[in-house]
């Protein structure tokens, strides 16, 4: 019987190594994706503690807290110098802190948008996922407590998934309500 010296791989072999290596791009593009979009959350949580307590200490000096990033002593390098041209913050009092930076369109990038917010006597801290089409959540942190809520603002999988898993909860619907609205007050009378 004489054997014959084959070398190479068949169609066949060659095709089942490729639908191979595209499932596992594909599996990879997603878990780097979901990666990436945790590191930026967690970036902008530690952001949003470093610029609370800076608040409680611009608080005990001078009685009422800060509006402008400019006037805390933890502010991030990039508004600590008040300017209109400046691509991360908004303009002159620096009240908006942009954590990617703007385009040359002036269109943020993909990142937040993190601002203070006074809503009666209640502070928070505001950070907006913006510049991506597939996240659209907010973050909230009020001054008096170390609770930070999540609020999916676009009803697509990825922003719902986002909140769920951040607030611990399985469904939507179990995510408390944003704190920053006022909880509905009874109108009629128990009488």
């Amino acid at each position: 019987m004489l054997l014959t010296n084959r070398k190479g791989f068949t169609l066949m072999e060659m095709c089942v190594v490729i639908v191979i290596l595209g499932i596992l791009v594909a599996i990879c593009a997603v878990s780097y994706e979901h990666a990436i979009e945790s590191i930026r959350k967690a970036n902008v949580l530690v952001l949003m503690g470093t610029e609370i307590s800076s608040q409680d200490r611009y608080f005990l000096t001078k009685r009422r807290y800060a509006r402008a990033w400019h006037l805390l002593d933890a502010a991030p390098s990039f508004v600590r110098t008040p300017s209109e041209d400046n691509p991360y913050a908004n303009g002159l009092e620096n009240t908006i802190f942009f954590t990617r930076g703007k385009n040359a369109n002036g269109e943020p990038r993909s990142g937040f948008q993190v601002y203070f917010e006074n809503i009666g006597t209640a502070w928070f801290m505001t950070a907006d996922r913006v510049g991506s089409e597939k996240y659209g959540y907010t973050l909230i942190r009020p001054f008096d407590t170390e609770q930070v809520y999540c609020i999916p603002t676009k009803q697509n999988n990825p922003s719902i998934k986002i909140c769920t898993d951040f607030m611990g909860v399985d469904t939507v619907d179990q995510i408390p309500p944003d704190p920053r609205q006022p909880v509905g007050l009874n109108d009629e009378n128990d009488d």
